[in-house]
């Protein structure tokens, strides 16, 4: 079974970084309506999904989810002739400045899809590369969204509301 390993390091807590993950694969897995309520992206063992994407239908299943270390599930990709079945293991591990997320994914092709195995190779490679990107990606924008929650921005208007730090009662008050 050929096999391809990717990983990836994040200054964040294991916590957040696996909450993008989640968010990263749920999407057109497990939690297809799920944007991003939480509960809903974390998948129950056993857990079986269907998706197609053009001429590729996409079958799986979850064997574990070890919230918030790991997460491996079996996928099937079927495009006629060719049947691809994966086994993703995503493993997170805490290190000094972060953490590191790895992933190691096993296939097996079968005889029609042999005969393509250099594509399937690098469709694979850029499948892991991209859902790295996308935690990536989905980790900035939390961080954005909690520094401007932080200098009092609110999303979606024009307008900062600033406080004053001192004030005759003590209390705050606005401008």
């Amino acid at each position: 079974m050929p096999r391809q390993r990717h990983e990836a390091q994040f200054g964040e807590p294991m916590l957040d970084v696996f909450e993008a993950l989640l968010l990263a694969l749920g999407r057109h897995r497990w939690a297809e309506g799920a944007r991003h309520e939480t509960h809903q992206l974390v998948p129950r063992m056993g857990c079986r999904y269907m998706n197609q994407r053009g001429s590729v239908l996409r079958r799986g299943r979850v064997l574990e989810c070890l919230r918030p270390v790991s997460l491996t599930f079996y996928e099937t990709l079927f495009d006629p002739p060719c049947r691809v079945r994966l086994k993703f293991r995503w493993r997170l591990d805490a290190t000094d400045a972060g953490c590191r997320l790895r992933l190691e994914v096993q296939y097996e092709l079968n005889r029609a899809a042999t005969l393509r195995s250099r594509h399937w190779y690098r469709q694979i490679h850029a499948h892991c590369g991209r859902m790295l990107g996308f935690v990536g990606r989905r980790l900035r924008e939390r961080a954005a969204n909690q520094a401007a929650g932080v200098t009092g921005h609110i999303q979606g208007r024009s307008n900062m509301v600033s406080m004053k730090t001192t004030a005759v009662s003590g209390k705050p008050s606005r401008k």
